[in-house]
């Protein structure tokens, strides 16, 4: 898996996504009006990727201390994944940005970042939120300023768990009521 996505972050992750919605809608399992994603750091990545690269797939995202862009993030792992440094392979970079793909976004975004976070830090947020705002997109946004890569004490697990459901529960309409896009 590591060697097919190099140098294409957010293809063939988001192709896989896309096809097991595809398959669980087929077999009855899914509503496709309420398909939601979420996942954190890398998964934070993926959930806003297929939120703006299959907008007519997910109905919304909750993208937990997301990568939003190669070029700020541990050159270790970058240079690994995007088949070398910004500089060498620009177009990697570029189009495995969440940024170049805001405009496609059209269902509900939930961002959810520690604002102490070392790992990914706030900035990949921050970025998104002012693409977002830039293309006047529509999104949420759930800081934690005493907490790093997630939420580790119980209290903001849990205000984090029930924030995320009501989320959920909002957008893709769980208590009656067909969604509307």
């Amino acid at each position: 898996f590591e060697a097919a996505i190099c140098g294409q972050l957010g293809c063939l992750e988001v192709d896989d996504q896309v096809a097991a919605v595809k398959y669980a809608v087929a077999e009855g399992l899914a509503d496709p009006e309420r398909v939601g994603i979420m996942g954190w750091s890398y998964g934070g990545y993926l959930s806003a990727m297929c939120l703006a690269k299959a907008p007519d797939v997910f109905s919304c995202a909750v993208a937990g201390a997301p990568v939003t862009s190669w070029d700020g993030y541990d050159t270790h792992y970058t240079e690994r994944y995007c088949g070398g440094t910004p500089e060498s392979n620009p177009a990697a970079y570029d189009d495995s940005s969440v940024m170049k793909h805001v405009d496609n976004i059209e269902g509900d975004l939930l961002l959810v970042h520690g604002l102490m976070d070392e790992n990914v830090h706030f900035r990949h947020t921050a970025r998104l939120t002012q693409a977002m705002v830039e293309s006047q997109k529509p999104y949420e946004l759930l800081c934690f300023p005493k907490e790093r890569h997630s939420p580790r004490k119980l209290e903001d697990r849990t205000y984090m768990e029930q924030q995320v459901f009501s989320f959920l529960e909002r957008v893709l309409k769980l208590r009656g009521g067909a969604r509307t896009r």
